[in-house]
């Protein structure tokens, strides 16, 4: 579908009279891109442990607003609307720029970048738009990423899929919390589990999750929930794969001990490496075991075990 996008840049003491001038002309959706906002979040809220460290800077100083009306209208009428108002509420004419969008540009255009990978050994991870013939004892997982977190690129998926190439051998019992996509646990089961619950807190997650489980025709092994971990019932699992964030893994290590044996393998990554001792020290702290550890990047994924 295409939209007629006006995109208005000014200084952040006239966002709400330009969002207004905006919204009288009836716009079919408006997107504000605050900087200040974005940078006060970022520094009150330690969940936001995957940002990254230009981003904030690349917003710059100005807000960014920008307002979408049908195709149907006439460009030159509406500009020279735009114009009238914002002199009248300004008292001055703000840069903007007015053109033609396409959805594709935001749902199809990054397809490109991503393409058939080995995620470890055993593992294929090939966009569902691709062909892909494997080799050996090579399992191929189909993805279709959606709106939902969890393509295999990022360090904290990889390494959980290699603790997971490493430690499923058949008939296990895995529990993929905050799941995205699903990825972890559909290569759990493709590796061999028998039975995965995959759970996610966000519809996106759990709408794209479902489609991948169907696409890769593991639906007999993987169910999933729309929840979290409270949301499921209380029984014992062989592995459970927690890919969230280190303050999540904070407040979710007292509740691992109600799923677990002494044999579980409890796998944490989302971990950002400047907060590796404070996991670690809570791990201890809560009578866990650290088994091991893996590093990529700025990131750290940890395997660890109760200590009943």
């Amino acid at each position: 579908m295409k939209w007629l996008e006006v995109a208005v840049t000014v200084d952040p003491e006239y966002q709400e009279m330009v969002s207004q001038v905006l919204l009288d002309q009836g716009v079919q959706g408006l997107e504000i891109v605050d900087p200040y906002a974005f940078r006060q979040v970022l520094d009150e809220n330690r969940y936001l442990d995957y940002a990254d460290d230009g981003l904030i800077e690349s917003y710059g100083e100005k807000v960014i607003i920008k307002a979408y009306f049908s195709t149907d209208r006439d460009a030159e009428k509406l500009k020279s609307t735009l114009n009238d108002e914002f002199m009248r509420f300004l008292g001055l004419i703000p840069g903007y720029t007015l053109r033609i969008r396409d959805d594709s540009e935001w749902k199809d255009n990054w397809k490109k970048y991503y393409k058939t990978f080995k995620i470890f050994e055993r593992v294929v991870i090939k966009p569902t738009w691709e062909d892909y013939s494997k080799t050996g004892d090579e399992v191929i997982v189909e993805l279709e990423p959606g709106m939902a977190f969890g393509t295999g690129t990022h360090e904290t998926t990889r390494m959980c899929a290699e603790f997971l190439d490493e430690l499923v051998k058949g008939n296990e019992k895995v529990l993929d919390l905050g799941c995205g996509t699903g990825i972890l646990g559909i290569i759990a089961a493709k590796l061999g589990a028998s039975e995965v619950t995959c759970v996610d807190i966000d519809d996106a997650a759990y709408k794209a999750c479902i489609e991948n489980v169907r696409k890769n025709h593991v639906s007999d092994k993987v169910r999933v929930v729309l929840g979290e971990l409270k949301n499921i019932e209380t029984e014992k699992y062989d592995i459970i794969v927690v890919n969230i964030i280190a303050d999540v893994i904070l407040s979710l290590l007292p509740e691992f001990r109600k799923y677990s044996v002494p044999e579980t393998k409890i796998l944490l990554s989302g971990i950002i490496a400047d907060r590796r001792d404070e996991i670690a020290n809570a791990v201890k702290e809560h009578g866990y075991c650290l088994v091991t550890e893996k590093k990529q990047g700025e990131w750290v994924a940890m395997q660890i075990c109760t200590d009943f």
